[in-house]
């Protein structure tokens, strides 16, 4: 009898354990809100390449000569942000290249071409 609520124990302890390997649990807070005790304790065994890693960057903050923003996010955080950066910066180019406007005007005001004045 009591070998089966010990069986039933050993099976849900052993169930987080295959569910940490399988995927990664997500933080309990933002990256950048981590003491750096915190952030070198999650990236205790990760390779540094790894999507997981929090990497941490100093940013000036407008306006300041001095002051320093620390913005920390995970590798794949970052590169969402690089991703997303590029990509409007991608669509920016497009537009002008069209000419800063697809815009049409309306069939109404539109001008024939061999009526206009030379």
């Amino acid at each position: 009898m009591r070998a089966v609520p010990a069986m039933m124990l050993l099976l849900l302890a052993g169930a987080p354990v295959a569910a940490l390997a399988d995927e990664a649990l997500p933080l309990a807070r933002a990256p950048s809100e981590m003491t750096g005790a915190e952030i070198d304790a999650h990236n205790q065994g990760l390779a540094f390449a790894d999507p997981d890693y929090i990497k941490c960057r100093k940013i000036e903050e407008v306006g300041s000569l001095v002051k320093k923003i620390r913005v920390c996010n995970t590798n794949a955080q970052w590169r969402k942000i690089a991703d997303k950066g590029n990509q409007d910066a991608r669509d920016s180019m497009e537009t002008l290249a069209r000419g800063w406007s697809n815009s049409r005007e309306p069939a109404d005001q539109v001008v024939p071409t061999n009526n206009r004045p030379p």
